[in-house]
Protein backbone atom coordinates (compact mmCIF):
# COMPACT_ATOMS: atom_id res chain seq x y z
CA UNK A 1 0.00 0.00 0.00
CA UNK A 2 1.07 3.57 -0.60
CA UNK A 3 -0.06 6.98 0.55
CA UNK A 4 -3.73 7.85 0.89
CA UNK A 5 -5.31 8.63 -2.48
CA UNK A 6 -8.97 9.17 -1.55
CA UNK A 7 -10.55 10.36 1.68
CA UNK A 8 -14.32 10.36 2.09
CA UNK A 9 -15.37 12.24 5.20
CA UNK A 10 -18.89 12.31 6.69
CA UNK A 11 -20.58 11.77 3.31
CA UNK A 12 -24.31 12.39 3.52
CA UNK A 13 -26.57 12.13 0.47
CA UNK A 14 -30.32 12.73 0.45
CA UNK A 15 -32.99 12.44 -2.24
CA UNK A 16 -35.89 14.88 -2.09
CA UNK A 17 -39.13 13.30 -3.29
CA UNK A 18 -42.82 14.20 -3.18
CA UNK A 19 -42.97 12.16 0.04
CA UNK A 20 -40.11 14.11 1.67
CA UNK A 21 -36.39 13.60 2.27
CA UNK A 22 -34.88 10.12 1.84
CA UNK A 23 -31.49 9.82 3.53
CA UNK A 24 -29.61 7.43 1.25
CA UNK A 25 -26.11 7.80 2.74
CA UNK A 26 -25.70 8.85 6.36
CA UNK A 27 -22.24 9.93 7.48
CA UNK A 28 -19.99 7.50 5.56
CA UNK A 29 -16.22 7.88 5.96
CA UNK A 30 -13.36 5.81 4.52
CA UNK A 31 -9.87 6.10 3.02
CA UNK A 32 -8.38 4.39 -0.05
CA UNK A 33 -4.59 4.02 -0.36
CA UNK A 34 -2.69 3.94 -3.63
CA UNK A 35 -2.84 0.40 -5.08
CA UNK A 36 -5.41 -0.79 -2.51
CA UNK A 37 -8.59 -2.75 -3.27
CA UNK A 38 -11.39 -1.68 -0.94
CA UNK A 39 -14.64 -3.64 -1.07
CA UNK A 40 -17.93 -2.09 0.02
CA UNK A 41 -20.47 -4.83 0.63
CA UNK A 42 -24.08 -4.82 1.75
CA UNK A 43 -27.61 -5.67 0.72
CA UNK A 44 -29.44 -3.98 -2.15
CA UNK A 45 -30.54 -0.46 -1.26
CA UNK A 46 -27.99 0.10 1.51
CA UNK A 47 -26.29 3.04 -0.28
CA UNK A 48 -23.29 1.37 -1.96
CA UNK A 49 -23.91 2.65 -5.48
CA UNK A 50 -24.90 6.13 -4.27
CA UNK A 51 -21.58 6.30 -2.41
CA UNK A 52 -19.75 5.29 -5.60
CA UNK A 53 -21.61 7.87 -7.70
CA UNK A 54 -20.78 10.54 -5.12
CA UNK A 55 -17.05 9.84 -5.51
CA UNK A 56 -17.50 10.23 -9.29
CA UNK A 57 -19.47 13.47 -8.87
CA UNK A 58 -22.53 11.93 -10.51
CA UNK A 59 -25.27 12.77 -7.99
CA UNK A 60 -28.01 14.67 -9.81
CA UNK A 61 -31.47 16.00 -8.93
CA UNK A 62 -33.44 15.04 -6.93
CA UNK A 63 -30.29 13.88 -5.08
CA UNK A 64 -28.06 16.22 -3.11
CA UNK A 65 -24.76 15.82 -1.25
CA UNK A 66 -25.27 17.59 2.07
CA UNK A 67 -23.09 20.39 3.45
CA UNK A 68 -20.18 19.21 5.57
CA UNK A 69 -19.45 16.22 3.33
CA UNK A 70 -15.93 15.98 1.92
CA UNK A 71 -14.52 13.83 -0.90
CA UNK A 72 -10.78 14.52 -1.10
CA UNK A 73 -8.91 13.13 -4.11
CA UNK A 74 -5.16 13.80 -3.84
CA UNK A 75 -6.07 16.43 -1.25
CA UNK A 76 -8.57 18.26 -3.50
CA UNK A 77 -12.26 18.30 -2.58
CA UNK A 78 -14.13 17.26 -5.74
CA UNK A 79 -17.30 18.87 -4.36
CA UNK A 80 -15.62 22.26 -4.97
CA UNK A 81 -14.68 21.48 -8.60
CA UNK A 82 -16.19 23.36 -11.53
CA UNK A 83 -18.09 21.34 -14.21
CA UNK A 84 -15.02 21.58 -16.49
CA UNK A 85 -12.72 20.30 -13.73
CA UNK A 86 -15.15 17.44 -13.01
CA UNK A 87 -15.16 16.38 -16.66
CA UNK A 88 -11.36 16.18 -16.58
CA UNK A 89 -11.44 14.33 -13.24
CA UNK A 90 -13.79 11.67 -14.61
CA UNK A 91 -11.80 9.39 -16.86
CA UNK A 92 -8.35 10.89 -16.30
CA UNK A 93 -8.14 10.50 -12.50
CA UNK A 94 -11.13 8.39 -11.55
CA UNK A 95 -13.21 6.04 -13.72
CA UNK A 96 -16.20 3.79 -13.14
CA UNK A 97 -17.21 0.34 -14.39
CA UNK A 98 -21.01 0.12 -14.25
CA UNK A 99 -22.89 -3.05 -13.38
CA UNK A 100 -24.97 -3.46 -16.56
CA UNK A 101 -22.74 -3.16 -19.62
CA UNK A 102 -25.69 -3.32 -22.04
CA UNK A 103 -27.24 -0.15 -20.59
CA UNK A 104 -23.89 1.56 -19.87
CA UNK A 105 -22.87 1.32 -23.54
CA UNK A 106 -24.64 3.33 -26.26
CA UNK A 107 -26.66 0.79 -28.30
CA UNK A 108 -26.47 2.77 -31.57
CA UNK A 109 -22.69 3.29 -31.58
CA UNK A 110 -20.01 0.67 -32.18
CA UNK A 111 -17.88 -0.18 -29.15
CA UNK A 112 -14.85 1.14 -31.06
CA UNK A 113 -16.36 4.58 -31.56
CA UNK A 114 -17.29 4.72 -27.87
CA UNK A 115 -13.72 3.87 -26.89
CA UNK A 116 -12.42 6.44 -29.39
CA UNK A 117 -14.34 9.18 -27.56
CA UNK A 118 -12.32 8.56 -24.39
CA UNK A 119 -9.00 9.06 -26.20
CA UNK A 120 -10.24 12.01 -28.27
CA UNK A 121 -11.68 13.87 -25.26
CA UNK A 122 -8.99 13.14 -22.67
CA UNK A 123 -5.88 12.60 -24.81
CA UNK A 124 -6.71 15.00 -27.68
CA UNK A 125 -5.97 12.27 -30.24
CA UNK A 126 -6.95 12.39 -33.89
CA UNK A 127 -9.55 9.85 -35.03
CA UNK A 128 -6.96 7.52 -36.61
CA UNK A 129 -4.72 7.59 -33.51
CA UNK A 130 -7.75 6.96 -31.29
CA UNK A 131 -8.72 3.94 -33.40
CA UNK A 132 -5.31 2.34 -32.90
CA UNK A 133 -5.38 3.12 -29.16
CA UNK A 134 -8.89 1.62 -28.88
CA UNK A 135 -7.88 -1.60 -30.64
CA UNK A 136 -4.86 -1.89 -28.34
CA UNK A 137 -7.09 -1.30 -25.29
CA UNK A 138 -9.44 -4.10 -26.41
CA UNK A 139 -6.45 -6.38 -26.92
CA UNK A 140 -5.13 -5.65 -23.41
CA UNK A 141 -8.37 -6.81 -21.76
CA UNK A 142 -8.43 -10.05 -23.77
CA UNK A 143 -11.08 -9.28 -26.39
CA UNK A 144 -10.43 -11.77 -29.24
CA UNK A 145 -10.00 -10.35 -32.79
CA UNK A 146 -10.01 -6.75 -31.48
CA UNK A 147 -9.83 -5.24 -35.01
CA UNK A 148 -13.12 -6.97 -35.86
CA UNK A 149 -14.79 -6.38 -32.50
CA UNK A 150 -13.93 -2.67 -32.79
CA UNK A 151 -16.72 -2.37 -35.37
CA UNK A 152 -19.32 -4.40 -33.44
CA UNK A 153 -22.36 -2.92 -31.69
CA UNK A 154 -22.88 -3.78 -27.99
CA UNK A 155 -25.73 -6.22 -28.70
CA UNK A 156 -23.40 -8.25 -30.96
CA UNK A 157 -21.08 -9.04 -28.03
CA UNK A 158 -21.56 -11.52 -25.20
CA UNK A 159 -22.03 -10.27 -21.64
CA UNK A 160 -18.42 -11.07 -20.76
CA UNK A 161 -17.09 -9.24 -23.84
CA UNK A 162 -19.21 -6.16 -23.06
CA UNK A 163 -17.85 -6.12 -19.53
CA UNK A 164 -14.29 -6.29 -20.92
CA UNK A 165 -15.09 -3.28 -23.10
CA UNK A 166 -16.17 -1.33 -20.01
CA UNK A 167 -12.93 -2.32 -18.27
CA UNK A 168 -10.95 -1.16 -21.33
CA UNK A 169 -12.79 2.19 -21.24
CA UNK A 170 -12.14 2.61 -17.51
CA UNK A 171 -8.39 1.95 -17.80
CA UNK A 172 -7.99 3.87 -21.10
CA UNK A 173 -6.53 7.03 -19.54
CA UNK A 174 -4.62 5.31 -16.71
CA UNK A 175 -6.70 6.76 -13.86
CA UNK A 176 -5.43 6.43 -10.30
CA UNK A 177 -8.79 5.08 -9.04
CA UNK A 178 -11.31 2.67 -10.57
CA UNK A 179 -14.78 2.17 -9.09
CA UNK A 180 -16.33 -1.16 -10.08
CA UNK A 181 -20.06 -1.20 -9.28
CA UNK A 182 -21.25 -4.83 -9.28
CA UNK A 183 -19.07 -5.55 -12.36
CA UNK A 184 -20.03 -9.24 -12.64
CA UNK A 185 -23.69 -9.29 -11.53
CA UNK A 186 -25.21 -10.45 -14.84
CA UNK A 187 -22.49 -12.99 -15.70
CA UNK A 188 -22.28 -16.72 -15.09
CA UNK A 189 -19.61 -18.01 -12.71
CA UNK A 190 -17.03 -19.00 -15.34
CA UNK A 191 -17.19 -15.68 -17.19
CA UNK A 192 -17.28 -13.85 -13.85
CA UNK A 193 -13.93 -15.39 -12.88
CA UNK A 194 -12.39 -14.42 -16.24
CA UNK A 195 -13.57 -10.81 -15.95
CA UNK A 196 -12.30 -10.52 -12.37
CA UNK A 197 -8.90 -11.90 -13.42
CA UNK A 198 -8.69 -9.27 -16.19
CA UNK A 199 -9.62 -6.53 -13.72
CA UNK A 200 -7.10 -7.74 -11.14
CA UNK A 201 -4.30 -8.06 -13.71
CA UNK A 202 -4.90 -4.56 -15.11
CA UNK A 203 -5.01 -3.12 -11.59
CA UNK A 204 -1.76 -4.83 -10.55
CA UNK A 205 0.13 -3.84 -13.70
CA UNK A 206 -0.85 -0.18 -13.35
CA UNK A 207 -0.90 0.08 -9.52
CA UNK A 208 -4.45 1.43 -9.67
CA UNK A 209 -6.62 1.75 -6.58
CA UNK A 210 -9.95 -0.07 -6.77
CA UNK A 211 -13.25 0.41 -4.97
CA UNK A 212 -15.31 -2.74 -5.48
CA UNK A 213 -19.06 -2.43 -4.87
CA UNK A 214 -20.70 -5.83 -4.45
CA UNK A 215 -22.86 -8.13 -2.34
CA UNK A 216 -21.05 -11.26 -3.56
CA UNK A 217 -18.64 -12.42 -0.84
CA UNK A 218 -16.86 -14.83 -3.19
CA UNK A 219 -15.86 -11.83 -5.33
CA UNK A 220 -14.69 -10.00 -2.20
CA UNK A 221 -12.57 -12.99 -1.13
CA UNK A 222 -10.92 -13.06 -4.58
CA UNK A 223 -10.22 -9.32 -4.89
CA UNK A 224 -10.22 -7.24 -1.72
CA UNK A 225 -7.60 -6.01 0.76
CA UNK A 226 -10.03 -4.19 3.06
CA UNK A 227 -13.78 -4.71 3.51
CA UNK A 228 -16.43 -2.21 4.62
CA UNK A 229 -19.96 -3.42 5.36
CA UNK A 230 -22.83 -0.98 4.73
CA UNK A 231 -26.33 -1.18 6.15
CA UNK A 232 -29.09 1.44 5.90
CA UNK A 233 -26.74 4.10 4.55
CA UNK A 234 -24.05 3.66 7.20
CA UNK A 235 -20.80 1.72 7.51
CA UNK A 236 -21.40 -0.75 10.33
CA UNK A 237 -18.21 -2.80 10.12
CA UNK A 238 -14.70 -2.53 8.63
CA UNK A 239 -11.73 -4.89 8.70
CA UNK A 240 -8.91 -6.34 6.61
CA UNK A 241 -10.08 -9.18 4.33
CA UNK A 242 -8.84 -12.01 6.56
Amino acid sequence: MGETLLQVKDLRVSYYTYAGEVQSVRGVSFDVDAGETLAIVGESGCGKSVTAKSVMGLIADPGQIKEGSQILFDGVNILDMTPKELRAYRGEKCAMIFQDALTALNPVMTVGRQLDEVFIRHRSMKRREARQASIQALKLVGVPSPERRYGDFPHELSGGMRQRVLIAMAFACDPKLIIADEPTTALDVTIQAQVLDVLKTMQRERNTSLILITHDLSVVAHMADTVYVMYCGRIVEKAPLR
